[in-house]
């Protein structure tokens, strides 16, 4: 078939020299392994947070026993520490956040006066600005519940209050949502994003030996010969899914079985989903190459598409985050619904669970495809 010709020849051109190989395909994919691995590192770290109850009543307890159950973080108890030394603790770099419940904590609450344990963190990040809300939770639920008990009596009997404390320490209806199956990735994006993103780049790199083959007239001479323009834009793109295809399988081989993570899913799976979106990547840059004039071009427009919509669908930070605007606009990124699918495999999906996902990533590379077939042809002058 002439497509597979073509093709042949573009991976020829990206890796059949030694240095086209050590360059364009060993190097990118090493250096995204190796920053693979150590993001992995850091986000299998929890927060250390150092809490010191200096407080002798009931209150107190409860606040830094609520504490201990955050799965986020990893707590620690002291009891001898001061206001001070816990502060030094966070600007030595010895904890990444401190609490201190004060002295007279309990006394205040069940007095009715507003009281805060102190939280001393170096900076604001996502996970401290959790804790700090998690703090305000915990003391707004301990006032109220010794207004409420106070309101009944007069005065706050702590018999009652225990017993109320307790019972919201145990409730009796957990919600679940078992038919969710979230994982982890849409809350901590970073790493999947990450690989998203390079694949992108990797989509562009291919696509820009087309864009020369345009500006050099190759690809006049191409449409010349006996070959229907379906075969050459399929050679192209077969030829540029092939090229990523090999990069994927050295950064997903590197990142799972030298560095060891993986976001909980199989190798398999997580290549699956990968290779659909490579081939909307493909698209993506097929269509942005067919509206402008040369590889210059393209490399400048690239910046201005793989960047902005990867923020917007949530590769770097939670989508969550974003205003409902721009949430509404990632619904049109293919890089939202690749993460989405990895995060329902992860939350214990099967393939069958993310059917949708997969079918809109597959629509946007037709439509994409299609479109980059069309306009990315001799016909336009290829001159700045």
């Amino acid at each position: 078939m002439p497509s597979l010709h073509i093709a042949a020849q573009l991976i020829r051109r990206t890796m059949g020299s030694r240095r086209g190989l050590i360059m364009n395909v060993f190097i990118p994919a090493i250096f995204l392994a190796i920053i693979s691995g150590l993001f992995s590192n850091l986000e299998g770290q929890k927060a250390v947070i150092v809490v010191q109850n200096a407080d002798s009543g009931l209150m107190g307890g409860y606040l830094a026993a609520a504490l201990e159950k955050e799965a986020l973080y990893d707590i620690q108890l002291e009891v001898k520490l001061s206001e001070e030394e816990l502060k030094n603790a966070v600007l030595d770099r010895k904890a990444d956040a401190a609490v201190y419940i004060p002295e007279d904590y309990s006394q205040k609450l069940l007095q009715g006066i507003t009281v805060e344990a102190g939280l001393y963190r170096m900076n604001e990040q996502l996970w401290s600005a959790a804790l700090e809300t998690s703090l305000a939770a915990e003391a707004s639920k301990l006032a109220a519940s010794a207004s409420m008990v106070r309101a009944t009596g007069g005065t706050a009997d702590l018999t009652k209050l225990k017993e109320l404390l307790d019972a919201q320490a145990t409730p009796t209806i957990v919600a679940q949502n078992a038919g969710m199956k979230l994982g982890d990735v849409v809350s901590n994006p970073l790493m999947i994003g990450l690989i998203l993103m390079f694949l992108m780049l990797l989509a562009s790199q291919s696509i820009g030996f087309i864009m020369e083959d345009r500006e050099k007239r190759t690809m006049a001479r191409m449409f010349t010969a006996p070959l229907r323009a379906i075969d050459i834009a399929i050679g192209n793109f077969a030829g540029s899914m092939l090229v990523g295809t090999i990069q994927l399988l050295i950064v997903l081989s590197l990142t799972y079985f030298v560095f060891g993570y993986s976001p909980g899913i199989s190798f398999g799976e997580l290549l699956l989903v990968l290779e659909i979106f490579l081939l909307a990547a493909v698209g993506l840059a097929s269509a942005v190459a067919g509206l402008v004039r040369n590889s210059t071009q393209l490399s400048q427009i690239n910046n201005l598409v793989i960047t902005p919509t990867s923020i917007i669908s949530g590769c770097f930070f939670p989508i969550s985050m974003l205003p409902d605007f721009m949430q509404k606009m990632a619904n049109f990124t293919p890089q939202k619904w690749a993460i989405q699918a990895i995060d329902r495999l992860g939350g214990g999906g099967s393939l069958s669970d993310i059917g949708m996902q997969l079918s809109i990533l597959f629509l946007f590379a037709a439509v994409m495809i299609a479109f980059g077939s069309a306009v990315l042809r001799p016909n336009q002058s290829s001159k700045s």
